[in-house]
């Protein structure tokens, strides 16, 4: 998984010159990255690969399936019955804009989610999952806070929301609580679920 900011950004914003403590920064780099990847409940840069769905669940109204999570491009999308899904035949939602949280059916497509002989895992949806190609301008900017502030508590002595401890694997230990300036920068990329109603 990609992090959202590097060691030479954090080195500048810290105003730190010597290489002295460039693992532990690149530690809490990742740590902090997948700290944002936590709290949002999604991954910003987009990785390639494939996802199942079954045929039948909450998952599904009528023509739409809802996804698990975003979807930046399509590659392939295979119905459960083991059938190719022509694009012609499909619209991604929102229409408008990435990422995607759904694709229908075409009503015209005379098209419906189904499968063989077991609806488990039967729909593949293959692409590009993530927010974007690269992290938006505020998510890196929480990294680099963040990846600032845990290194800033390194040596208090605290514990919880307020500091960050070395495992015995010299990795750090993420902190209860991220810090307010980052949850601010971070609120408008929260991953809002979509569920079937009732």
């Amino acid at each position: 998984m990609a992090d959202y900011t590097t060691l030479n950004i954090v080195k500048t914003y810290l105003r730190i010159s010597a290489s002295t403590d460039d693992d532990l920064l690149e530690d809490l780099i990742t740590t902090a990255s997948r700290m944002i990847d936590d709290h949002c409940g999604r991954r910003f840069v987009a990785e390639g690969g494939t996802r199942t769905y079954d045929a039948v669940g909450p998952h599904i109204i009528g023509r739409l399936l809802l996804l698990d999570g975003d979807l930046l491009s399509l590659t392939t999308l295979t119905n459960g019955d083991g059938s190719e899904i022509d694009a012609g035949d499909i619209v991604l939602r929102p229409t408008n804009s990435t990422p995607y949280f759904g694709i229908s059916l075409k009503q015209g497509s005379g098209l419906a989610w189904t499968y063989d002989s077991s609806p488990e895992e039967a729909i593949s949806v293959e692409g590009q999952w993530g927010f974007s190609a690269s992290a938006p301008e505020p998510v890196a900017q929480a990294a680099i806070r963040l990846t600032a502030w845990l290194y800033r508590q390194r040596d208090t002595g605290a514990e919880g929301s307020a500091g960050v401890q070395v495992s015995d694997r010299g990795g750090a230990v993420p902190p209860a609580r991220l810090p307010r300036d980052v949850i601010d920068l971070l609120s408008p990329y929260i991953y809002l679920r979509m569920k079937a109603a009732g």
